[in-house]
Formats: structure tokens, sequence, C-alpha cells
């Protein structure tokens, strides 16, 4: 059976990610409750599966979780839940990203399992292994870190933190970038790279 992925453009998946939040969470208050819009609005079973992660770096890949082809459950590695927040919350919504964007790539199999997981995954080619979590990926960034959300945020923490910008800026200049990055991470609270990739997309620091 072909599975071929749908391309998308950023724009496209930002709007399943709006789309996501205003059902979901429209007041898009942060940090974004990914965890309990799965459980308790898409009543959505978190599955916790010790070395999970280890299982799935045996065959090369490096996946954290994956979501059940009926998008009953998440499956969870135990100890990113459990000591690894920030990657945990990313995790879901990259999980979601795949349910809302490749659902119809999903819905042709029936998998619940590690091993079938790998045997679905596996019959993709390489190329479009990487578009389908390229999109997942995106869209976890857009829905914990919302464009609006980040912007009005990145206006108040570059006010609040003025003046030490302004004295990063004259000895190290690129510390200035690091102080917002780990501001932001801990309000959204993602990755630091998470906001990074979300600088970059939105050209936040050119501005």
């Amino acid at each position: 059976m072909e599975l071929q992925p749908i391309q998308k453009t950023t724009e496209q998946i930002n709007a399943e990610a709006e789309s996501f939040l205003t059902a979901y969470h429209p007041s898009k208050s942060i940090p974004i409750p990914i965890e309990e819009i799965i459980d308790l609005k898409l009543q959505m079973d978190i599955i916790q599966i010790p070395s999970l992660k280890d299982a799935f770096a045996e065959v090369g890949l490096d996946i954290d979780a994956f979501i059940s082809s009926d998008f009953s459950s998440i499956s969870v590695d135990k100890f990113i839940q459990e000591k690894r927040n920030n990657s945990y919350r990313f995790s879901l919504a990259h999980e979601i990203g795949h349910m809302l964007l490749h659902g119809y790539l999903y819905s042709k199999f029936k998998f619940k399992t590690i091993d079938e997981w790998r045997v679905f995954f596996g019959q993709m080619p390489f190329q479009d292994q990487e578009i389908v979590e390229w999109q997942a990926e995106e869209f976890a960034g857009l829905v914990l870190v919302p464009r609006a959300v980040l912007k009005d945020a990145f206006k108040k923490v570059f006010k609040e933190t003025e003046d030490l910008l302004k004295i990063a800026y004259k000895n190290k200049p690129e510390l200035v970038t690091d102080i917002l990055v780990r501001s932001l991470a801990v309000k959204f609270a993602v990755s630091e790279y998470v906001i990074k990739k979300r600088f970059e997309r939105d050209g936040l620091l050119s501005k």
C-alpha cells in the first residue's frame, strides 16, 4: 500500500494549529495545557512505556512517543514523561500533529505496539518519513508557541530585560538571543531549541 504524505506549507500547518487551539484552548494562555487537552478534552489515553525511546533507538529512530492508528492513545517513553517535561509536552503535541495532518495515512493501518508502528513507518521512503516528521514538528511548535502569543511575550520579555540586554549587547552581543530564548522557554514550557526555531520562523530577532 502506497504511503505518500501530502506536501504542506508552514502557513497551512499554522492554520491547523490555530484551529486546534481555537477548538480546545481558545484563551491561548501559556503554557499550553497539552496534556490536559489530550486527556480531558480529546479523551485519549496516555500510556507510559519503559525504555520506549531505547527500543526505537535500536533501529535507528529517535522517537519519544507514538500515537495509535485509531487515535485512542499516545504511548510515551517513561523517562521522558517523568524527567523531561518540556520534551514530554512537545512529544504529545507532535503526536497530535500526526493525527491531524496524517490521519489519512494512519487510518489505513491497525497498530498499537512498537513493532506494529515500525512496520507502518518503515513502509514509507526515507524522504517521506522526513516530510511527515517535519510537518508534525512544525505543528507542535506552533501549538505550544502560538505566533501571536510569542510576539506579545517577546515584547514583554524584551521590555522586562531591556537593561540587561543593553549590557549584554555592549559586551557580548550573542548573549542577547540567549537571554530572550531562556526567558521565553520557561514561559512557554518548551525547550530553548523550540524557541530558537520559532524565532527563525517568525523573524523576530531581525525585527
